[in-house]
This record gives C-alpha cells, sequence and structure tokens, in this order.
C-alpha cells in the first residue's frame, strides 16, 4: 500500500476509536515515522515516540523490587510511558524499529501490545498503539517476530509512492523545485535502495528533502561543495543525473521572490504548478484562524499572496491557487478580496464564480460581500 493508505488506515481506528494496534512495515526513509507525528498533530494527540532498537528490556518491562517490609515485590512502570495526567487524554504510543530490537525487547512489549498493561501499569484508555519496522528485505538489522506476537498487529507493508510524496509533501513542505522537478520526469528514483546491492548510498524520500534544503542554501550544482553533498546524500549514480537535470534548468523562481514581485512566473506549466504550490503554502498561517485576529502584517501577507496569484500567466494556476486558499480558510480570504480594491480580481472572481460556488447578481458579477454566507 502507499503511504497514504496507510495513514488512512490508522486515522480510520482513531475516527472510529479502534484500539487494534497498527504494524507498519516498509524500506528506511519512506516518511513512516513522520506520518505518524503528522498524524498526532491533525488530531491534537501526543506522540510518544519509544525507539525500541536502542532500549532494553527493562527499560519497556519495569522493574520489579521488594517492598519496604521485603514481604511482597513491588512493580515500577517505566516513566516513558503514557501517562493521561502528563501526557493528555488521548495519546499515540509509537513504537519504532519494533523489527530492529533484539527478541527479548520484542518480549518485553508483547504484553504492552496484547493486553495493553504491564505489571499493574496500563495503557490509558485514550492511547493508540502504532508500530513500524522495516522489512526482511530492506537490507537493515531485522528480527522477525515471534508469531503470536505478530498475530496482534494489524499488519500493512508500505511502498514508496512518488505522486502521494509530492502531493501530501513535497509541495506542502517547500520541496526545492528542482527535486519535484527531476522525481516528476524519474518517478522510479524516489527510493532506489536493492536489496542485493551493498551500497550504503541510496536515495529515499528522507534523503531527497536533504537535497532540498542544500538548494534552498545554494542552488548552484557547479559549487563542488554542493554537488559532493548532493551525491553523499542520494549516492553517486543518482546524484549525477541529478546535477545535469539542475544544470539543465533555468534559476528556480521562489516564492518569497514572486509574491514581493521581484521575479516574474515562469512559463514552464509544471515549473508554474510548483510555484502555485509554493505561494499558496506561505499562506498556511491562515489554517483554523479567526480573520479578526490577523495582525496587520498576517493581513498584508495574504493581501500579497493573493495579489501574486492573480499575476500568474495562465488563469488555470490562480483558480486552483484560489480554491487552495479557500480549503485552508475561506472566511479569512473572503474578507480579504472583499477589501482589496483591484479590478483584475473582481473581474476574475465574476468570470469564475461558478468555479468558487459564488452566488451571480443581475449582469454577471459576484457578489464578494454574500460570499460564503
Amino acid at each position: 500500500m502507499t503511504i497514504k493508505e496507510f495513514q488512512q488506515c490508522i486515522e480510520f481506528n482513531i475516527e472510529h476509536n479502534i484500539k487494534h494496534a497498527v504494524l507498519g512495515l516498509g524500506a528506511p526513509g519512506v516518511g513512516k515515522s513522520e506520518l505518524v507525528k503528522q498524524i498526532g498533530k491533525k488530531y491534537g494527540f501526543k506522540v510518544i515516540d519509544i525507539r525500541l532498537a536502542q532500549m532494553s528490556e527493562v527499560e519497556i518491562g519495569g522493574l520489579i523490587y521488594p517492598n519496604e517490609s521485603r514481604t511482597k515485590t513491588v512493580w515500577l512502570a517505566p516513566e516513558i510511558l503514557p501517562d493521561e495526567n502528563r501526557d493528555g487524554k488521548n495519546t499515540i504510543l509509537l513504537l519504532d524499529e519494533i523489527t530492529s530490537c533484539p527478541r527479548r525487547v520484542q518480549v518485553a512489549a508483547y504484553q504492552l501490545i496484547l493486553d495493553r498493561r504491564i505489571g499493574q501499569y496500563r495503557l490509558p484508555e485514550g492511547t493508540f498503539v502504532i508500530a513500524l519496522g522495516n522489512r526482511e528485505d530492506d537490507d537493515g538489522v531485522y528480527i522477525q517476530l515471534a508469531g503470536p506476537l505478530a498475530d496482534r498487529f494489524e499488519i500493512h507493508y508500505i511502498e514508496p509512492d512518488f505522486e502521494g510524496w509530492k502531493n501530501d509533501y513535497a509541495l506542502k513542505n517547500d520541496v526545492h523545485p528542482f527535486v519535484v522537478s527531476y522525481l516528476s520526469f524519474k518517478p522510479a528514483a524516489l527510493h532506489t535502495q536493492k536489496a542485493e546491492e551493498e551500497n550504503m548510498l541510496f536515495a529515499t524520500p528522507r534523503s531527497w528533502v536533504r537535497v532540498s534544503d542544500i538548494l534552498h542554501y545554494d542552488s548552484n550544482v557547479e559549487n563542488p561543495v554542493v554537488r559532493h553533498k548532493i551525491i553523499g546524500n542520494i549516492g553517486a549514480a543518482e546524484g549525477v543525473q541529478f546535477v545535469e537535470h539542475c544544470k539543465k534548468q533555468k534559476r528556480a523562481v521562489t516564492a518569497d521572490d514572486f509574491i514581493s514581485g521581484k521575479v516574474d512566473a515562469p512559463k514552464s506549466p509544471d515549473m508554474l504548478f510548483l510555484l502555485t504550490n509554493s505561494v499558496t503554502s506561505k499562506a498556511d498561517f491562515i489554517a483554523q484562524k479567526d480573520f479578526s485576529d490577523f495582525t496587520p502584517d498576517e493581513k498584508k501577507r495574504l493581501r500579497d499572496i493573493i495579489s501574486a496569484l492573480f499575476r500568474m500567466p495562465v488563469p488555470d494556476y490562480t483558480v486552483i491557487g484560489v480554491k487552495e486558499l479557500l480549503s485552508k480558510n475561506r472566511t479569512a480570504v473572503k474578507q480579504t478580496f472583499v477589501t482589496m480594491d483591484d479590478i483584475r480580481i473582481r473581474r476574475f472572481l465574476a468570470d469564475n464564480a461558478e468555479a468558487f460556488g459564488l452566488s451571480r447578481e443581475k449582469g454577471g458579477r459576484a457578489r464578494l460581500a454574500m460570499w460564503g454566507d
């Protein structure tokens, strides 16, 4: 399955309050751990991330010691486990690297997964258990789960998926246009690890993000340092091809430069699409926020972003951008439109009223003041 489908399976449990433990198995770097953190943020759950490969059985299973009178044993629960008073009612217990930890650590986690308890400790009612690991053919440390433990999980095998990564992560997190355009041309390069090869260097979604970070600081691939750092993250075979791709690209138009009016929009459809998504991502600050709480700077920033979208040379990309803004905060965008005295915007909205679900007055003019009411 794709990482998006894995997300939907986890969210199904959360939305229906199903406490079955879920295990996701996939290659390193496909974004499994990051996905669980994003789900926690989406639902307002605290994510307690336990890397089992770095734990001992005592750190997971707790410690038994005699009481003061030495007549009974007392069990001491590990502090890292969810605590409702400390962590809140709703938590996600993320047991990462479960297929890379020693068998004795797996055994220590068994009762926690099986019965949602260890000794006298019980997982809070609002805790969901998610485990992650690598597959046997992922060329890493792999210790097979015991049958009874595996049987307690709903198990999913996750495969790299470029389209999902691009739409759900790259475009929303300002991954550099050079990376997105290269992978759009060669999606198989998103993850290049091969089980039969012993090469330590291979490309993964995680390593492509590191390359993106480098290019945001310096996109001159003629610079030997930049070139070596790219190859050091995704390997020589892919790195050399990627560098050649970058050389053929014109200077990337950044969202900030375009919003400020320093540069014009590119002509390439692919680059226009990337720029549109980058511009709208700069408006993430408006999500789930009342327009009356916006600062003057935030109101100006939103107006600048809207103005930038209306400078797109192809109206289709303006429509895409405005729809994305509406999905973030329809009321704030509507109220901002009303305050903008720009004939281009008013004409565009009137011509595209149906696309945005606007009502119309006689003469075809969109009723901006009543939009969304």
